[in-house]
């Protein structure tokens, strides 16, 4: 899949030659390495990319708690939202392993913001609920801070 991403990126933006672009099947692979997120970056030499691979897998989470939504509008065959509901939770567990500060504060301001497709006041409650260091957690201007410093 990744690769057909690639293929599709190529062909549909054919004079974009100084941006170099590498496919990466990331939620996925995390889960081969058994959600360990230290050995899937190392074993794939993404170390130096591992902040933008942490905030993919933050987006993902997002996107399948908005998935999980659908199970409230009446989905007749839940059975894939349940799948989703449990690599949702995998994927949450291999964040906050990594920083649970952020990955808290993404969720929770996830659960506060408004869907302004659908003119909610305030997302559903649908991913697990945040830890109770959430109060002191870092302000969403600090995530991802130094992710482009050298080491």
């Amino acid at each position: 899949m990744a690769e057909k991403l690639k293929r599709l990126f190529d062909s549909e933006l054919p004079r974009v030659h100084s941006l170099r672009v590498q496919p990466a099947w990331v939620a996925g692979e995390l889960l081969r390495f058994g959600g360990d997120f230290d050995k899937y970056v190392r074993s794939r030499d993404l170390v130096k990319q591992e902040g933008i691979i942490f905030r993919h897998l933050l987006r993902f989470i997002l996107l399948c708690g908005e998935f999980v939504q659908l199970q409230e509008f009446g989905e007749p065959d839940t059975q894939w939202l349940d799948d989703l509901r449990e690599i949702a939770d995998q994927v949450t567990a291999s964040c906050r392993a990594v920083d649970p500060q952020s990955t808290d504060k993404i969720i929770e301001s996830a659960r506060r913001a408004a869907d302004v497709v659908t003119g909610e006041t305030q997302a559903e409650e649908v991913l697990e609920e945040p830890a109770e260091e959430l109060a002191e957690a870092v302000e969403l201007d600090d995530f991802g801070a130094g992710v482009w410093d050298e080491e």
